[in-house]
């Protein structure tokens, strides 16, 4: 005979059972999509971002030293 492991499961038990469960699949799914991100096209230019980067640290200190002068 079998029987569904459900009732034997508190509503605690489950509760913690569903956040296991759900995380480790998150965690995979994040994994899976590092993987092929750039195959997909969905890859981030890193040229981009670094010059992105170094632009909004030149903003960031004009806005926090008045005496800076570009």
């Amino acid at each position: 005979m079998r029987r569904a492991v459900g009732p034997m499961l508190g509503s605690g038990m489950r509760f913690f059972v569903r956040a296991v469960v759900t995380g480790f699949a998150l965690s995979l799914g994040s994994a899976l999509f590092k993987k092929v991100q750039d195959h997909l096209g969905l890859g981030e230019d890193k040229d981009k971002d670094k010059q992105a980067g170094e632009d909004d640290l030149v903003r960031q200190d004009g806005a926090t030293d008045p005496k800076l002068e570009s």
